[in-house]
């Protein structure tokens, strides 16, 4: 399943060893992930999220804020995994491992026998995954070269992360499934009325991203009031890209407010490989 980020031959385990036929070789940190980023594959010394804002998404995410876009992705993966055998589940670009862990939660309920790999290029974020459970395989790399058999994986996740229709199609089970979160027009909307002065609604095109590699198989669109308590919008504020561009006093309003309601407006899509080869 696993292949060697050097040379491409497929890994095998020996004990808290990952090694391949080229003798390249992978220890288990004491965490229990195996780093498979190779230097020439980072941009900088520690790339992805630090552990401040590894923290923030933590504590926003286990709030249950956001359980019903993890519910549904959830159930879509579900549907599509289970009559499969021992399926292989990718969760793209992880993070700390929120929706990982929900994900096989669900699977084990539902008494889908499965492998699933978390996956992220932050080794802060994969630590914290490692802190919820040892049943997931943690894996620091680059999702962009994720480090896995050609089209071995049954359903692969992307919450909320770029995607690479390319890399995603050469990962996937020609019967396997994309689902693929991401922010829909009017996410957030009240956050950006008050950070900026003019506030953009703009809507990535995920569908048109994925066109060519991937026959779009439906969307489900979340559209709902969240509300914060004042710890809830200090998480929210560290984990998110518009907080870097508000000023000192604007965050302080905003943590001023004993409750902040929010609209969450959500895509969730899914997508099944194109035999590019027919």
């Amino acid at each position: 399943m696993l292949v060697c980020p050097v040379c491409s031959s497929l890994l095998e385990q020996e004990d808290k060893t990952l090694r391949c036929e080229q003798n390249h070789s992978f220890d288990r940190a004491k965490q229990g992930y195996f780093n498979l980023l190779l230097n020439n594959a980072k941009k900088s010394k520690a790339p992805g999220d630090n552990a401040d804002m590894v923290l923030a998404r933590q504590q926003f995410l286990d709030s249950g804020l956001y359980q019903s876009i993890s519910d549904t992705v959830n159930q879509i993966a579900i549907e599509h995994l289970w009559q499969r055998p021992a399926p292989a589940i990718l969760d793209l670009a992880c993070g700390e491992g929120y929706y990982t862990q929900q994900l096989n939660w669900a699977l084990n309920d539902h008494q889908i026998h499965h492998t699933l790999y978390g996956l992220d290029i932050s080794k802060d974020a994969i630590k914290a995954g490692c802190r919820r459970t040892k049943d997931i395989h943690w894996l620091v790399a680059n999702g962009f070269k994720a480090p896995f058999r050609e089209h071995s994986l049954d359903c692969i996740i992307n919450m909320f992360n770029r995607v690479n229709s390319d890399a995603l199609h050469q990962l996937c089970h020609p019967s396997g499934k994309v689902i693929v979160a991401s922010a829909a027009k009017y996410h957030l909307q009240q956050l950006k009325e008050a950070i900026y002065d003019e506030p953009r609604f703009d809507e990535f095109d995920m569908v048109n991203a994925m066109a060519g590699r991937f026959t779009h198989d439906g969307r489900q669109q979340l559209d709902f009031t969240m509300v914060l308590k004042p710890e809830n919008t200090k998480a929210l504020l560290g984990m998110t890209p518009h907080a870097w561009r508000s000023s000192p006093e604007t965050q302080n309003q905003l943590l001023e407010k004993e409750q902040l309601e929010l609209r969450v407006n959500i895509n969730i899509d899914s997508f099944t490989p194109i035999n590019v080869n027919a």
